[in-house]
């Protein structure tokens, strides 16, 4: 009798962790849904991607990013990043304290997908030696959710095809070309303030000595030009696994 009272009460519990669970899946899903219709609203009234035989004769993407528009609905915009060969598109916003934006999105609306944002200690018109942007790994693929893509077999390509990361300020456009990525943790060197060239020297190092993809040969990674980070969580929810891509400034050019 005691033993099939406690199989009733352990199945009671399954049950009740089952549901719970399912109820969850389904207020995230719920939530991630309200924050991609959120930055399709913002891409719709703030990009106009022109088409490549309409635009204008230039070596970059031409997009044409109102950041009038954009500032209106956050001040804190500083950027668009737009990574081709991975259809990552999104404004990018300057935290002013430690993962201010990891549960906000860019019209400040608590949520768990949050924004794409620049670490507080980079340089906002992205100058810097080493600059950071964050983004969470949805599962769903937006935000930073297809970066994981790069490392995925059979996908070995996608950066042959397109290596290139564009940043559009109000000013300029900056190109990146991708030339490492690998899993780290968080807190490792992956994340290192540069403030020197002796330091980026170093950075230089570790990128080196950890990356999963071969650097190009024929990248000058002496001479302290910009470097951009994007950082996205890896492995388990929670958990301190993280996928970092980096990648070199190697052109730029005012508007």
């Amino acid at each position: 009798m005691v033993k099939k009272v406690i199989r009733i009460v352990a199945l009671i519990i399954c049950l009740v962790i089952i549901v719970y669970e399912g109820v969850m899946i389904y207020v995230d899903q719920k939530e991630y849904q309200v924050a991609s219709d959120e930055y399709d609203e913002i891409r719709s009234v703030a990009v106009d991607y022109i088409p490549e035989d309409e635009a204008e004769i230039v070596d970059y993407p031409v997009l044409n990013i109102n950041f009038g528009k954009l500032e209106e609905i956050n001040p804190d915009v500083t950027a668009w990043i737009y990574f081709p060969c991975l259809e990552i598109s999104y404004p990018v916003v300057k935290e002013s304290e430690v993962d201010e934006y990891l549960y906000k999105t860019f019209e400040l609306e608590k949520n768990k997908a949050g924004c794409i944002f620049e670490d507080v200690m980079s340089d906002a018109g992205f100058n810097g030696y080493h600059d950071i942007v964050f983004g969470h790994n949805m599962k769903d693929k937006s935000m930073f959710g297809r970066l994981k893509d790069l490392y995925q077999k059979g996908n070995e390509s996608l950066l042959e095809d397109n290596p290139y990361i564009y940043i559009y300020t109000k000013d300029h456009v900056y190109q990146y070309r991708v030339f490492a990525y690998y899993i780290t943790k968080v807190g490792s060197g992956a994340y290192s303030v540069v403030s020197n060239l002796d330091e980026y020297k170093d950075f230089i190092s570790f990128i080196q000595t950890h990356s999963a993809y071969k650097i190009p040969s024929d990248l000058d990674l002496e001479s302290g030009n910009s470097i951009l980070t994007l950082s996205t969580c890896s492995g388990r929810a929670g958990g301190s696994q993280r996928f970092v891509v980096h990648s070199l400034k190697v052109n730029a050019w005012e508007k």
